[in-house]
This record gives structure tokens, C-alpha cells and sequence, in this order.
């Protein structure tokens, strides 16, 4: 419950999505408004589709600004009168910030997942492995050549085809990134050759704990993964996926997916607010929401 009175000076912000009713954003949101004692508050909008006039109707209702989830992110971005360098390479954005009659497009998500990653783990010249070449892959691959200074990047998934044009993508937008762009199929790809494993495609969710339950689309060897490894899992349903439980048990380093949400969230606060987000709190909140619908 947002204990701040809402009146006619309440700035609305809000998850704009399909579905948006299981999001944790609104929870992570109005505790942070609380505790920075913002007069805001933040709340679903649900939208299986994006009509022509959608942009002329939030401009006109006043909402200063939006998370955007799937299957909007593309939307996003379109619509947007300035975009940010990540928004601009990818295509997508997952927040907006609406100011006199102008829309600026921002992606916190490939910020969210480097931060979570090199938390702990030193960034820069590093090497690394994404599964998958989606929407959060791209994101992912574009802000650790922005901001990490990779040594190399290497692409795998079921369609190898798919992995190549994220690879031409980087290559035409990073053209004086000295690294090494690949892909590859994953059993092609040697484990001394990477050093932190980013896991992105939704094969995490299974709730089956046994090791056939790590990404079976890819032919996962266990043997591949080594105890000098970092492994990244963005699925945060469950928190322990079944790569993560395999990371653990050969002693490799393991980074939770709920810390690319939490760090993605703060970031939009401070674009929404202009304040320093109260992570910590955000982060209690969170766990505290993901142990209840776990339980």
C-alpha cells in the first residue's frame, strides 16, 4: 500500500506490458517513492496491443514516465523523440520519460545485467558466452562492449543463423571494440575459452532440477561447466534454476537473475526521479515478493 497521499501534484508512473498483472515492478516502485518521500505512485497498464494513438494519449493523461515489458520494448523505442546509445543499437526500450510534449527512450536492462554480473567479478577484459539472441541477449551483448571492455563475445543457440546477425550487429555498431565476435554452436565453443556464461533464453524456468533440465535445446554437456567460471541465469523464477544448481555443485561463481531486475529498477528510478534509489530497501522488497510467490 502506498502510504502517500495521492492527490492532483501525484505524478503516475507505471509498467506498460502484456501481462503486467505478476510484475514486481509496482512493489519495488512505490516503496522506493516512500522512502525518498516522492509524491508518486506507480501502477500497471496492461496492453496486449499499442494502438497509433497511444503516444498522443499518454502525453495528454500527464504520465511522467514508463517501464515497458513485453512485448512493447520496440514500440518503445519507435515512438521515442531521443534515445539513449543502448536504445539506439538495439531497438528496444524498457523506459520511458515523457517531458513537454517529448518522449525519451532508455535501456536499463543491459545496465542491469553488467552491473549484476561484475558486482562481484571483475570487469574488462573478459570473455564471454550468451545463450541466446533475443531481446535481453542483445541488450546484454551491446552494454558489455559500451561498458566492460570485453576480450571476446561468443553467441550460441538453436539457430545459428540468428546468432550470426547478432554478431554482424555488434561488429557494425561497435566497429572500433577490439574484440572478438563469434558465433558458434555450443558444442564447437571449448569451456577454457570463456570465462563468465550468460544464460538467456527461458529454458531456466523448468522446474525440473535434474541436469536434463539445463538447457536441452543447446545439448548441454555438465562437464562443461569449470569451478573458474562465473554463470549468469536472468531467469529469477526460480531464483536457483537448474544451470545455477549445476554451477554451484562444480564450484564455479554463480550470479542470481533477480539482480538484473533489481538493478534495472533502480536505474529507472533515478532516470523517473532524479534521486539516488534506495537499493536496498528495493532489494528486501523484491525477495520478500519473489519468497511469496514462491511459497
Amino acid at each position: 500500500m502506498h502510504s502517500l497521499e495521492i492527490n492532483g501534484q501525484t505524478s503516475v508512473f507505471g509498467i506498460l506490458g502484456n501481462p503486467v498483472s505478476h510484475s514486481l515492478s509496482p512493489a519495488m516502485h512505490n516503496a522506493a517513492f516512500k522512502a525518498r518521500n516522492v509524491n508518486a505512485v506507480y501502477v500497471p497498464f496492461p496492453a496486449e496491443s499499442v494502438q497509433p494513438t497511444l503516444k498522443k494519449a499518454l502525453l495528454s493523461f500527464g504520465i511522467k514516465g514508463l517501464s515497458v515489458t513485453i512485448p512493447h520494448k520496440i514500440w518503445a523505442a519507435k515512438i521515442a523523440d531521443q534515445q539513449d546509445p543502448l536504445t539506439s543499437m538495439s531497438g528496444a526500450a524498457n523506459t520511458l520519460l515523457f517531458q513537454k510534449n517529448a518522449i525519451s527512450a532508455y535501456n536499463t536492462d543491459g545496465p542491469g545485467a553488467v552491473r549484476a554480473l561484475h558486482e562481484r567479478h571483475r570487469a574488462g577484459g573478459k570473455r564471454y558466452l550468451i545463450c541466446g539472441y533475443g531481446g535481453s541477449s542483445v541488450a546484454i551483448a551491446h552494454s558489455l562492449l559500451l561498458e566492460s571492455r570485453p576480450a571476446a563475445i561468443w553467441i550460441t543457440g538453436r539457430n545459428i543463423k540468428k546468432a550470426q546477425k547478432l554478431v554482424q550487429d555488434l561488429s557494425a555498431g561497435h566497429p572500433k571494440a577490439n574484440c572478438l565476435l563469434r558465433a558458434e554452436r555450443f558444442d564447437k565453443i571449448q569451456p577454457e575459452e570463456i570465462d563468465m556464461l550468460i544464460q538467456t533464453t527461458p529454458s531456466g524456468m523448468s522446474s525440473h532440477n535434474g541436469l536434463e533440465g539445463v538447457l536441452p535445446e543447446l545439448n548441454f554437456d555438465p562437464a562443461w561447466i569449470r569451478k573458474n567460471h562465473v554463470v549468469f541465469d536472468i531467469v529469477y523464477t526460480p531464483m536457483r534454476t537448474p544451470l545455477l544448481d549445476l554451477a554451484e555443485k562444480k564450484g564455479a561463481s554463480v550470479v542470481y537473475g533477480y539482480k538484473m531486475l533489481l538493478y534495472q529498477a533502480t536505474r529507472q528510478f533515478e532516470l523517473f526521479t532524479g534521486q539516488k534509489a534506495p537499493e536496498s530497501l528495493m532489494e528486501r522488497v523484491l525477495l520478500s515478493n519473489l519468497k511469496a510467490k514462491r511459497g
